[in-house]
């Protein structure tokens, strides 16, 4: 006999109960919940740093153009974490190409290495 049939046994409440706490608890403290984090849209080829690859090719005059020209080179986009101190790998290409270069807030999920965008917005 399982603890919900014989929660059921002894009426209504104690099967509810039974059934709904175990969703709540996995509710409270979600880990596929979105976080907020901010940092700088980068690439996979320069990471924190593209003064390196800037300095020994010509590849735009700030961050922005770097980074630009690495993805087109074959390079992704990708994030640093201002906070954590920590590099991600984005799973979306599409939404970081405006904000390449910048400051920015992203809402989503972290994946392992990887922020499963839900959202970029501009930052100061």
């Amino acid at each position: 006999m399982t603890a919900s049939y014989r929660a059921l046994q002894r009426g209504p409440l104690p099967w509810l109960l039974a059934c709904t706490l175990p969703a709540f608890g996995l509710l409270a403290g979600d880990p596929l919940a979105d976080q907020v984090f901010v940092g700088f849209i980068t690439d996979t080829e320069c990471g924190p740093d593209h003064a390196p690859m800037r300095a020994k090719s010509d590849m735009g005059k700030d961050d922005k153009e770097c980074t630009l020209k690495c993805v087109a080179k074959g390079a992704t986009f990708g994030f640093v974490d201002a906070q954590r101190k920590h590099f991600f790998q984005l799973d979306d290409q599409d939404l970081p190409r405006p904000f390449a270069g910048e400051k920015v807030r992203i809402v989503g999920r972290i994946e392992g290495d990887t922020i499963l965008v839900t959202r970029i917005s501009a930052t100061e």
